[in-house]
């Protein structure tokens, strides 16, 4: 006998099901075993990965009725994973989704009145779904309603709540939040200005792979305050590391850093080479930088005069 590696969440109970009575249930028309079974393809458990026939069975969950397959799909729509459909349907389902009371499809619906996706803009609603989803702990939802205090929109502005809300948000381990936080620490917005707090957060973020995160990281140990010394060798370590990563001021500051010896050995090809790369990348200090040193005379004609 399978041994039952699932657990199949209905309305009434979760009863542990093996992948065989998955496909019973969902051949049978059960919405609940077409979710389960859809994920299983997408994901390859217990079945061999087959991306599109997930697709399939979440959808016909979703004209079922199942809540959690709507927000699935909706979540992929917006992380680009899906194109199976459009904005208007995306928010729709979001909708139905959300008025259910699931939290992470009420955050969808919320970014929908927040950008004026297929309705129309509405800061209220935003933040009315947003807090809903905050509410049932969508760490998410939280950093989203914080920006709305921070800024006014739809809610009265606060700073000193958004920034608290912000870093909740960070504990619960958004990315977003973390960020953010960091920022409020830096610039004094709703606390008082901490760099070390705010290098702090900016490193919770750029641990996870937040590349602009790493960038800050870079600037606030290049700057010397009271509360967190300059360290050099920290600001050229997280230039480097966001530079590796594709962002083009940290190339440029790398390349900086070469050319200068500033927190590593000078190395001027180097630094060439970063700030040929920021350039390539788009990054007009590096233009500008590049066609002032291409203008300076080099040791050769110096000896020459």
């Amino acid at each position: 006998m399978p041994e039952k590696k699932f657990v199949l969440e209905t309305a009434d109970e979760n009863v542990e099901v093996d992948i065989d009575e998955i496909k019973t249930l969902s051949d049978a028309g059960n919405i609940d075993g077409q979710y389960a079974l859809g994920m299983s393809y997408l994901y390859g458990w217990e079945v061999p990965q087959d991306m599109d026939k997930g697709y399939e069975l979440l959808e016909k969950a979703a004209e079922g009725g199942h809540f959690d397959a709507m927000t699935l799909l909706v979540k992929m729509f917006f992380t680009q994973d899906y194109e199976g459909m459009d904005e208007k349907r995306a928010v729709e389902l979001s909708a139905k989704a959300a008025k259910a009371g699931i939290a992470e499809a009420q955050f969808y619906y919320g970014m929908a009145f927040l950008d004026g996706i297929s309705v129309d803009q509405d800061y209220v609603q935003a933040a009315k779904w947003f807090r809903n989803a905050s509410n049932k702990g969508y760490a998410e939802a939280r950093n989203s309603l914080a920006y709305l205090y921070q800024e006014g929109l739809g809610v009265e502005k606060d700073q000193d709540k958004a920034f608290k809300m912000y870093r909740q948000a960070a504990e619960k381990g958004s990315l977003n939040a973390m960020y953010q936080t960091a920022a409020c620490y830096e610039l004094g917005v709703g606390t008082k200005a901490d760099r070390s707090k705010a290098a702090e957060y900016y490193k919770m973020a750029a641990e996870k792979g937040d590349v602009q995160a790493m960038d800050r990281l870079g600037i606030v140990y290049y700057g010397e305050s009271d509360d967190l010394p300059q360290n050099k060798e920290e600001s050229f370590n997280w230039f480097l590391k966001a530079a590796m990563a594709g962002y083009p001021d940290s190339m440029y500051c790398l390349g900086c850093y070469y050319l200068d010896g500033f927190g590593t050995e000078q190395n001027k090809e180097e630094g060439m080479k970063w700030l040929n790369l920021a350039k390539d990348s788009g990054c007009y200090s590096a233009e500008q930088l590049l066609e002032k040193l291409n203008e300076e005379p080099t040791d050769s004609e110096h000896s020459e005069e």
